[in-house]
């Protein structure tokens, strides 16, 4: 019997487990002997600029994966190699053409797919073009959860608590603990850019 792909979305706000929930996949995967990759943003250098570093410290190697065309070029020359393909912060390629379609191509080429990602633009809340796309084709999704920063609720959003970097003239959306919080719908309040 053949192993049949899939296409893994994990995905919350800030503070939830993503980072953490893909590293564990990663490293099951890698104890059942699969041939395994995991990309990283090259923007997303918070902790690392080759490994891919959870909130609480959890880290494990990843590779580069780029935008635009070598983007999807990568992910299928990955899909010939590896038999599960991670890639952490995936809103990070929200506006690369093709992303959601090519992974959904490569899970039909009996790879696993794992993507965690953010839900919801921490600036007015609405989702990621990405979300939108790479969702319905997902056949699981993981909706880690985290509590509010300020009340204590169950939080579905991402607040950005400190002004927007601008870095060679575009704003800078990676940060960390003291940018981001995570919060609840009625204790979020979109966060103007400056």
């Amino acid at each position: 019997m053949s192993n049949s792909g899939k296409l893994i979305i994990i995905t919350g706000p800030m503070f939830a487990g993503k980072t953490t929930r893909l590293i564990k996949e990663m490293r099951n995967a890698q104890k059942s002997k699969k041939r395994v990759i995991l990309f990283k943003s090259a923007i997303d250098n918070r902790y690392s600029e080759s490994e891919v570093v959870s909130h609480d410290g959890d880290k494990l190697p990843a590779a580069t994966l780029p935008d635009g065309e070598k983007c999807i070029e990568t992910l299928l020359e990955a899909a010939k190699n590896y038999d599960v393909i991670g890639i952490d912060e995936g809103h990070f390629w929200d506006t690369t053409d093709g992303f959601a379609k090519t992974l959904n191509e490569i899970a039909f080429k009996s790879k696993s797919v794992y993507v965690s990602m953010l839900n919801r633009h921490s600036d007015d809340g609405n989702s990621f073009n990405v979300a939108n796309e790479l969702l319905p084709l997902a056949d699981y999704v993981d909706f880690v959860k985290t509590k509010c920063s300020k009340c204590g609720k169950r939080a579905s959003f991402t607040q950005r608590i400190t002004p927007y970097p601008v870095l060679d003239g575009k704003i800078a959306y990676v940060g960390g603990k003291g940018d981001y919080e995570a919060r609840c719908r009625t204790c979020f309040t979109p966060t103007p850019k400056e």
